[in-house]
């Protein structure tokens, strides 16, 4: 025992020293000017975290999070080698590289001004085949970074169990054909549970990317199904025999033709516009078809849905089950349209949705640290510039005028009893017979509304 000692306390001494490493040296941290140059990168002309906008701080309203995930990535591709070499990371699959990631990772958020981030559970710890080896690794770094986010006021906001990577999930983890990989699923989510609970994490999200079929000739698709909504039932009774104060999360398996939202590496976040195929054959490939998964199975009470930009979390708006934004480099941060829409919605709902709003921006294979803070600002600033202006069309009130315009039919006589009381199909066949004569085509001014909006995008550097 006498040896045990002296050798833990050099341990922590150089834990200390690497903690001491700046590995963002000379590069300021971002700040709010809203009169920086065009050619100033290295500042936020929009984005001012504490400013109130429509009655919250526009830290509340975007509710940033950065990932762990693509901080990591290394700027390997199908076609090339790994191109990135950062002093923090030595490729090596040691508990002392991941704290030097994290430690980086920490830094480049404080200098971001960003206070939540996310991570999946393969991205924090080594992974091995010895149980106890993973819980002591386990243990280690939810220590390490509990101690990291008391001292930097940063926040998980949600983990996330890697239930695509493992050769075992081949088939789908929920919903393999082997009774002994659902088991380990059930087993790498239930641990996850437990370090999002005590890393205090305030959302817990499930991704199912492989869960679906390749031949139905071969596929028990109803017994696959019933796997799937077991292994998402148990996983919300686990979180509640836990006592965990968390919202759960999903995020199917998005698909939109014409556009691609997102890739990591290999993993498309959102798949090119291909209709056929994988992607229809997924369980739960857009906000629809997984909507419908969880009412049917009493689900939806657990969890809410993580969405792109755009129809889906409208969608998800709309029958109250939007859980947050999931925003990649496949989105284009100079479509103002449809950010300012998106923040639009985001307020409509009143509050930022639990899961915010998560950046998940790939390096490019050439990035350098210089330009890796550049890609966040680019979208940090273009989406507060979103919400500026979604804050300026509502305050305004010009489309909530023309709404009531135009559904003013359904505000008076038997058009208000449509919604509002019992009106049986015969009695809107009688109404139809003795009124269609007075029925007229009214005009939508899709083209002045639209004129209406853009010249609110134009006017932004005024609001």
């Amino acid at each position: 025992m006498s040896y045990v000692q002296p050798g833990g306390k050099r341990q922590k001494v150089r834990e200390v020293r690497s903690e001491n490493i700046d590995y963002f040296q000379g590069m300021e941290k971002v700040e709010y000017n809203n009169m920086a140059t065009s050619t100033d990168t290295n500042s936020y002309r929009y984005y001012n975290c504490s400013e109130r906008v429509h009655s919250r701080s526009m830290e509340e309203w975007l509710k940033y999070s950065l990932s762990f995930t693509e901080f990591r990535y290394n700027g390997s591709d199908i076609q090339g080698r790994p191109t990135f070499s950062r002093s923090w990371d030595d490729n090596t699959n040691t508990i002392d590289n991941h704290k030097r990631c994290l430690k980086a990772f920490y830094d480049f958020c404080m200098k971001l001004g960003i206070k939540y981030w996310t991570a999946f559970d393969t991205d924090l710890v080594p992974q091995t085949d010895n149980w106890d080896e993973n819980k002591s690794n386990w243990d280690e770094i939810v220590e390490y970074i509990n101690e990291m986010s008391q001292k930097s006021q940063m926040k998980l906001l949600w983990l996330t169990p890697d239930l695509h990577s493992h050769p075992k999930y081949i088939s789908g983890a929920f919903t393999s054909n082997e009774a002994s990989t659902f088991v380990q699923a059930a087993t790498q989510i239930k641990k996850c549970l437990e370090v999002s609970q005590r890393l205090n994490a305030e959302c817990f999200l499930l991704w199912p990317y492989r869960e679906g079929y390749n031949a139905i000739f071969q596929t028990d698709v109803a017994r696959e199904i019933k796997l799937f909504s077991k292994l998402l039932k148990i996983t919300a009774e686990y979180k509640d025999r836990l006592n965990y104060k968390c919202q759960l999360l999903i995020m199917p398996y998005y698909s939109s033709s014409g556009k691609n939202y997102g890739s990591y590496g290999n993993l498309m976040w959102q798949p090119n516009g291909n209709w056929n195929g994988d992607v229809l054959n997924r369980y739960m490939w857009d906000i629809t078809s997984c909507l419908y998964f969880l009412k049917f199975h009493n689900l939806d009470r657990y969890y809410k849905v993580c969405t792109p930009p755009g129809h889906h979390m409208y969608m998800a708006g709309v029958y109250n089950m939007f859980g947050g934004v999931t925003i990649t480099n496949q989105f284009d941060p100079c479509d103002n349209k449809t950010i300012t829409l998106m923040m639009k919605c985001v307020i409509d709902q009143g509050a930022a949705p639990p899961g915010g709003i998560n950046l998940r921006l790939v390096p490019k294979r050439d990035c350098d640290l210089r330009e890796l803070m550049t890609s966040q600002v680019t979208y940090i600033d273009a989406l507060a510039r979103g919400l500026r202006v979604a804050c300026n069309v509502i305050s305004e009130q010009v489309f909530v005028k023309h709404l009531q315009q135009r559904y003013a039919s359904y505000y008076s006589g038997f058009g208000s009893r449509l919604l509002s009381s019992d009106v049986s199909i015969e009695e809107c066949e009688d109404f139809y017979k003795k009124n269609q004569a007075h029925n007229e085509i009214t005009c939508t001014k899709s083209e002045h509304y639209n004129m209406v909006f853009q010249r609110y995008l134009d006017t932004c550097d005024h609001v």
